[in-house]
């Protein structure tokens, strides 16, 4: 049996690298027999590492149209971009009739809004109205996600007159993973899973074995809160209502991996300081139009951190190797307040961490820096008596850990509950402002006990 598009595993048992060097030698019969069998996945992630936008050209305009049609919904935004630019105004009105409407208003978006409105009016006037009313909702809110296909029949319906609507929509509605029930007005009322639809008698009404407990969300529900009822619930699709319950669509799992993939990229990013996410291509100056004020913020803290260092300048010049210790102190605060700070972050992002929660969260994070702080204190306090033969700063260094352990919990735990109160993103610049604090903090309590050490010995 000879390979179809979509027949191949993923990149695992494929050398993509070596398809791409097949590629730069421009045979186009060599390289359409070598990526014919590919996934679309893996035809993604090809076009994602070529080089030579001429390439990637190359290689896309040798798919079906609907193999191209699944590839584009995985592009990277660099390479979806080129490949839009390629592609004239009526392939990309194929593309977007082969999509369903979620991804279609998703490329819509990838283009100018007049090119976009060009392809609209290429568009059955069905198909148009239903991307253009969701291209009215933000990307990032259920309305934003939803795909306006889905299986519905009304209430009184058989189990019998259920089946046959899921056999008369399978080709036109992808991913049938349950039918919803709705009164005369579009009303959502329950929802029916497709086992419990078969194993359902052909006489029973729909109501009879519809589950009433419906879990839904309004168009305007922010993309964290479904992706949290996604993991909650183990939904793998989620209708979708206006403010007073008509139903307007329905998520699917595969758009909710997206999002979640998007939130840990762009917390991640924050707790970088960078605000959001950076493409790996981006150009020199947007990447430092983004970097330079959190950089700049940074140098700020610094700064402070080193007016407090020269408040013990001559406590520094009696004992060198204090220099060297103090940064100890300061480092392992830093660290151990990172650490906090990006459990609690996670945890409000998983909505699992409130106000209501801090006092048990913030006494159980001074516990563990104590634990650490005493533990890691007394080794670092050993090492430097038996190197160095200094009781004295053996001692204080041994403190000043326990203490900077202590503030860093402290300040790794309050901040981002102070962000969240403000009404801020507590992942912006946290992390930038825990730093600050055990870095001042550390040299403070090293600097600051060395100081009353040395005036009785």
């Amino acid at each position: 049996m000879s390979a179809q598009p979509g027949d191949a595993l993923s990149g695992n048992e494929i050398d993509l690298q070596q398809i791409a060097a097949l590629v730069d030698t421009g045979d186009p019969a060599a390289i359409a027999a070598a990526v014919a069998p590919l996934h679309p996945a893996d035809l993604a992630e090809l076009l994602n590492i070529l080089p030579r936008p001429e390439s990637r050209k190359t290689v896309f305009g040798l798919l079906p149209a609907t193999v191209a049609a699944t590839v584009v919904t995985r592009l990277s935004p660099a390479a979806l971009t080129e490949i839009l630019e390629s592609r004239s105004d009526d392939e990309l009105q194929g593309l977007v009739e082969e999509l369903d409407s979620d991804d279609a208003a998703d490329l819509l978006e990838s283009v100018s809004k007049e090119r976009a409105q060009a392809v609209l009016q290429g568009l059955p006037g069905s198909v148009a109205a239903r991307i253009q009313q969701l291209l009215k909702y933000p990307p990032d809110t259920a309305g934003g996600l939803m795909k306006s296909e889905y299986a519905a029949v009304l209430q009184g319906a058989t189990v019998e007159e259920a089946v046959e609507i899921v056999r008369t929509l399978a080709e036109a509605v992808a991913d049938i993973h349950n039918v919803l029930v709705v009164d005369h007005r579009f009303h959502l009322l329950g929802v029916l899973s497709l086992s419990r639809l078969i194993l359902a008698r052909a006489g029973e009404t729909v109501d009879a074995v519809m589950d009433r407990q419906v879990i839904s969300v309004t168009v305007d529900t922010d993309q964290e809160e479904v992706a949290r009822l996604f993991r909650k619930y183990d939904l793998v699709s989620l209708p979708v209502t206006d403010p007073r319950g008509a139903l307007l669509g329905r998520i699917t799992v595969d758009d909710i991996v997206e999002v979640l993939e998007e939130e840990a990229n762009e917390d991640f990013s924050k707790l970088s300081g960078l605000g959001q996410e950076e493409p790996l291509f981006d150009s020199p100056g947007r990447a430092i139009k983004r970097r330079l004020p959190w950089l700049g913020l940074n140098l700020f803290t610094t700064s402070l951190s080193a007016s407090v260092i020269g408040l013990f300048e001559g406590t520094i010049h009696s004992r060198a190797l204090a220099a060297a210790l103090m940064t100890i102190v300061a480092a392992q605060g830093g660290n151990a307040g990172v650490q906090t700070l990006t459990v609690m972050v996670r945890g409000m992002a998983m909505g699992k961490v409130g106000l209501a929660q801090a006092r048990g969260i913030l006494f159980k994070e001074l516990a563990v820096a104590c634990g650490n702080g005493i533990a890691l204190g007394i080794a670092a306090g050993v090492v430097t008596y038996l190197l160095h033969g200094e009781p004295l700063l053996a001692t204080v260094l041994g403190i000043a850990l326990v203490v900077n352990f202590l503030i860093a919990a402290l300040v790794g735990s309050l901040i981002p509950l102070i962000l969240r109160w403000l009404r801020a993103d507590p992942a912006i610049a946290s992390s930038v402002f825990v730093t600050a604090c055990t870095d001042m903090c550390g040299f403070f309590s090293f600097l600051g006990l060395l100081s009353i050490g040395l005036r009785y010995v």
